[in-house]
């Protein structure tokens, strides 16, 4: 599964995956660092942030806004 952190409810983790639905997984399953907008994987059990997808994501974020202010 790869999806994206939407954001945080409680002990939980509301996630966007690839086809738009979401999931919960507990907070206590992913990665201490994790935050709203990283990029997981599953990997077996566990989860870890694609930090590369990760960053691409946030690049592309900051030049649409870029763009929709000039």
């Amino acid at each position: 599964m790869r999806g994206i952190i939407d954001r945080f409810e409680g002990d939980y983790a509301v996630v966007e995956k690839e086809n738009r639905k979401f999931v919960n997984i507990p907070r206590e399953a992913l990665p201490l660092e994790a935050k709203e907008g990283d990029v997981i994987i599953q990997v077996g059990t566990e989860y870890r942030i694609d930090q590369s997808e990760t960053e691409k994501r946030r690049k592309r974020i900051e030049e649409l806004s870029r763009n929709l202010w000039e």
